[in-house]
């Protein structure tokens, strides 16, 4: 009874001491006592639009015409290879043009020593003032005297590879035109196209440089080209007539009478015969035997041997060139 009394009045058992009680509450002795706070590093980290990528840092400001401190070279490799590829372009472009312009202007100087002796008057630049108001034997040699000075401006340039020329002022003969036709040397892939093509397809035509002169005579038509002048028609006597038969005649080299028919309704109207005068190259289209005996000169035969394979045809016509459809 005592020990109920004594333990309901706190009586009897000395208290616990503190270790007993550490002691016996072991697990928790950890946070018997708070730890002391320390400071923790933080390293300023800065973000970027990225996220993934390491930050860069920003270029010092310079002047708005240091431009070299801003940029390098490296940054305009496609530009450079453009202007690269222009300059290119354009040099073949002025190299080429400039070609086809020396090898006309040869030209017209071989050959205008030919047309001065047999033309009155060669190119587009007229008579001039000085030369109109002579006349007679004065005339002819003032004209002479202005051809020989026009020189290379007999010619005139059409195109960059297309040039002409032009003479008149003969007995009965009204003009000759002349045109010359060259390689495209400006643009050579557009020339190599065009070369093969040719070599592939027959229907495509091979560039090369051409010259094709077409004379036209009067045929007694004087009066409806040439402005009648008073006593004209008394001078000239009937022999002396411009009109002629009217026939078809072609030399012509071999490898180039395919063509010739194919493009040429009046030469289709003859026929092909070799002649014994002629080399192996060279044949005749004619409609009689007897114009080929009067046409085929031994001058002519020179001329077209010392041509060789830059001849491609000589042809007489009176027909037109495109078959009629009536």
């Amino acid at each position: 009874m005592a020990n109920v009394l004594n333990n309901l009045w706190g009586g009897g058992k000395p208290a616990p001491s503190p270790a007993t009680v550490q002691a016996a509450d072991s697990d928790f002795g950890d946070f018997a006592k708070g730890a002391d706070p320390t400071p923790i590093d933080v390293s300023p980290v800065t973000h970027t639009l990225a996220g993934l990528g390491p930050a860069q840092t920003l270029r010092p400001y310079t002047k708005w015409y240091n431009v070299h401190e801003r940029h390098s070279l490296d940054e305009f490799k496609v530009e450079g290879l453009i202007l690269a590829v222009i300059t290119v372009v354009l040099l073949v472009h002025v190299i080429g043009a400039r070609l086809n312009r020396t090898k006309a202007n040869k030209w017209i100087r071989a050959h205008s020593p030919v047309l001065v002796d047999e033309f009155a008057s060669v190119g587009f630049a007229g008579v001039s003032p000085l030369s109109a108001d002579k006349s007679g034997d004065e005339l002819l040699q003032a004209l002479t005297d202005d051809n020989t000075q026009l020189g290379d401006a007999a010619l005139r340039e059409k195109s960059l590879f297309e040039f002409a020329t032009y003479a008149t002022g003969r007995a009965n003969v009204a003009f000759l035109d002349v045109k010359l036709t060259l390689l495209k040397r400006y643009n050579p892939v557009m020339t190599l196209i065009e070369q093969g093509l040719g070599f592939f397809f027959d229907t495509f035509e091979q560039p090369q440089d051409v010259v094709e002169a077409i004379l036209y005579p009067f045929d007694g038509k004087e009066a409806l080209t040439v402005p009648g002048i008073p006593g004209a028609a008394e001078l000239r006597a009937k022999e002396n007539k411009s009109s002629f038969d009217n026939f078809v005649w072609g030399l012509v080299h071999k490898e180039s009478m395919k063509k010739v028919r194919d493009e040429r309704y009046d030469v289709s109207l003859t026929f092909t015969k070799d002649n014994s005068k002629l080399p192996t190259w060279l044949t005749v289209m004619s409609e009689s035997a007897e114009i080929t005996d009067l046409m085929l000169t031994p001058e002519l035969v020179k001329a077209a041997e010392a041509a060789g394979d830059l001849f491609e045809y000589l042809i007489v016509s009176d027909q037109p060139l495109v078959k009629p459809k009536t």
